[in-house]
């Protein structure tokens, strides 16, 4: 016979007490506790310099201390509790370290923008050339529901496009043939998201009316500048011989 409940109260009691607020400490990422908040409107993450939405960590110290130098220190979710070490699905041979900043100019090599502030990376005695990913380009879902694209859903992939050019439904940019991109789950559909776009969606920026600034991929305009930089120099000298 199943042992009666002294106390018959007691489980509704359980199920009325309200949860408390969410506190994080990371010492790797910031030196106070920090809290979870929800209903956040649009800002600049802290760490990754990469704007949020929605839902965030701000520093605990903040909230009780208004003149504090933590004020308005807000991190993505992923910022905050991704572990120092991570391994990457399309990189799995290889770990990914936390940094909290990099001391030279690079690109993630996800989505291709500026590293501006945390970042992950490989080791370089396991690569010829380090890797590395925003937070945010570290753990982005698999499979995505594009508000843009609502008759299927869209995959992450990788790899060579073959040769075969495809741009950006979202903002008409052109990715790159190895570049990291969602992919419709109907290939005759032929729809392609970047990440820079997939992630103003997935991080709820989208909800706000942020839309990507920059329709062309920084990526070939970075390789597009030094052809008609050089071809300038040369038509010039030809020029000049010429009325010489």
């Amino acid at each position: 016979m199943a042992e009666s409940n002294r106390n018959p109260t007691a489980g509704d009691d359980e199920e009325q007490e309200e949860e408390g607020p969410v506190v994080l400490f990371n010492a790797t990422r910031h030196e106070h506790e920090l809290l979870l908040f929800q209903g956040l409107p649009v800002y600049t993450c802290s760490g990754c310099k990469e704007q949020g939405a929605n839902i965030g960590y701000k520093c605990n110290i903040d909230s009780h201390r208004p003149s504090s130098s933590c004020r308005n220190f807000t991190l993505h979710e992923l910022c905050a509790t991704l572990p120092d070490a991570y391994q990457h699905p399309f990189r799995s041979d290889v770990s990914f370290k936390f940094r909290p900043k990099t001391f030279r100019s690079h690109r993630c090599n996800a989505c291709c923008d500026v590293v501006k502030g945390y970042v992950f990376q490989t080791e370089r005695r396991h690569l010829r050339t380090e890797l590395r990913l925003h937070p945010l380009c570290m753990a982005l879902p698999k499979i995505l529901d594009y508000s843009g694209h609502a008759n299927h859903k869209l995959k992450f992939v990788t790899g060579d496009l073959k040769g075969k050019g495809y741009a950006c439904s979202a903002c008409d940019s052109q990715i790159d043939s190895g570049g990291w991109r969602y992919r419709c789950e109907d290939v005759a559909c032929k729809v392609y998201v970047d990440l820079s776009c997939a992630k103003i969606d997935i991080f709820g920026l989208s909800d706000h009316g942020i839309q990507r600034v920059a329709p062309v991929s920084r990526r070939r305009s970075r390789r597009g500048l030094v052809p008609t930089v050089v071809n300038a120099l040369l038509n010039g000298a030809v020029y000049a011989l010429l009325v010489a």
